[in-house]
């Protein structure tokens, strides 16, 4: 077992080491929940993008949430607007990591390097972009942290730095260190800062890659977004950053009870949405209240979709299900109405050529009101809707 003596020691009635051992309480809790799953991976999908706009944000990228929902109801392409591209490629390095990394598994070079290639493909290169010279590379010239004093690693001393890091990341540790060493490793690597650009997203997914390797998964149960403990205030995430700098015990303390207290509210609003009740009144109720209003939807439309919602047990849709909704009793009518239905994408099958069908959130005007009201419950902040100075 690898020696502590490089890990700051919070003190046992700290306010750290109370938010450790909460937090290890829960990543033995499984994913379990009143909502159905394929009711709940929609939002939680539309939840990750959400705070990827964020961690991009931090980087520069203006899209605001109200932006993004435009674009996606308009079908605006990754292809021909690079602030999606941007997005679009975090999700897809988010994937990626989801596929490759199992619990216990150690994260490498390579691992890191085939996340980079992802987050900056496609993209211009700076001043204009987001892109990189080397996709997946170590740099070969020196980097500053804009709005920072820290002197980065000598590019000459990146490998040997990562090396470093990577030892640190995949040694062997007692339980009580595991998100301690989460913590510090974002630090460490951001002051090494190894490629020549898109070290903050990488950085932010190396959090999220260590999550998984410690068993905070989707596979073993626990969903988290590598983004969303850092994407409230940019602000503060720097300040938080920038106290580590100083490399003394409270200044790494203090870094670390910003990471963890953060991961503690990610899970939090994790088991909101896996709450019904919760859901259904804050937010697919009001959802509907004023896709209606804005009409966005037809009262027969929301009449089919509040029985989803709150009347089916299960969250589904059946033909048969539209004589108590409408008084709808023969098949060609039903048929009509399901059809229309899916071709507005506001249902779903939820098997391919199935005939139960849920709630779809993708592709439709609703999207506008169920993103601004992850905004408004705080599921992601409010400052993602903030125009950029």
């Amino acid at each position: 077992m690898r020696d502590i003596q490089d890990i700051p020691q919070p003190a046992f009635d700290s306010e750290l080491n109370t938010v450790i051992v909460e937090l290890e309480k829960l990543r033995e809790k499984r994913l379990s929940g009143t909502v159905p799953p394929y009711v709940f991976f929609q939002l939680k999908e539309i939840f990750q993008t959400l705070e990827s706009i964020g961690s991009n944000r931090i980087e520069g990228n203006r899209t605001t949430v109200t932006e993004y929902a435009e674009k996606v109801i308009t079908g605006v392409s990754p292809d021909t607007d690079e602030s999606m591209r941007e997005i679009v490629n975090l999700d897809n390095a988010i994937d990626f990591l989801e596929k490759k990394i199992e619990p216990g598994k150690a994260i490498t070079r390579s691992l890191l390097s085939e996340a980079h290639k992802l987050i900056v493909k496609d993209l211009s290169l700076p001043p204009d972009g987001e892109g990189s010279k080397n996709p997946g590379a170590y740099r070969q010239e020196p980097v500053c942290i804009t709005g920072s004093d820290v002197e980065t690693s000598q590019y000459g001393l990146v490998p040997a730095h990562c090396d470093e890091l990577f030892d640190f990341i995949n040694a062997e540790y007692a339980t009580q260190y595991h998100l301690l060493v989460i913590a510090l490793a974002h630090h460490r690597m951001t002051v090494i800062h190894p490629f020549d650009n898109g070290n903050g997203r990488l950085v932010r997914l190396l959090t999220y890659a260590q999550l998984l390797q410690q068993g905070f998964s989707v596979k073993s149960g626990r969903i988290l977004n590598p983004t969303a403990i850092f994407c409230d205030n940019r602000d503060i995430y720097y300040e938080k950053l920038s106290e580590a700098d100083a490399w003394t015990n409270t200044g790494l303390l203090n870094w670390c009870l910003y990471v963890l207290k953060g991961l503690a509210r990610e899970i939090e609003k994790i088991d909101n949405l896996l709450d019904r009740g919760y859901l259904c009144t804050q937010i697919l109720v009001p959802m509907l209240d004023r896709s209606k209003k804005n009409k966005y939807i037809t009262e027969e439309e929301y009449q089919i979709l509040r029985f989803i919602t709150n009347q089916s047990k299960d969250m589904t849709l059946r033909a048969g299900d539209l004589e108590q909704i409408l008084g709808v009793t023969q098949s060609v009518p039903r048929s009509r109405i399901i059809n229309r239905a899916l071709e507005k994408k506001l249902i779903q099958p939820i098997e391919e050529n199935g005939r139960i069908y849920t709630l779809s959130f993708f592709g439709n005007y609703m999207f506008r009101e169920l993103t601004q009201l992850l905004v408004e419950k705080g599921f992601v902040p409010k400052s993602l809707n903030a125009k950029s100075d």
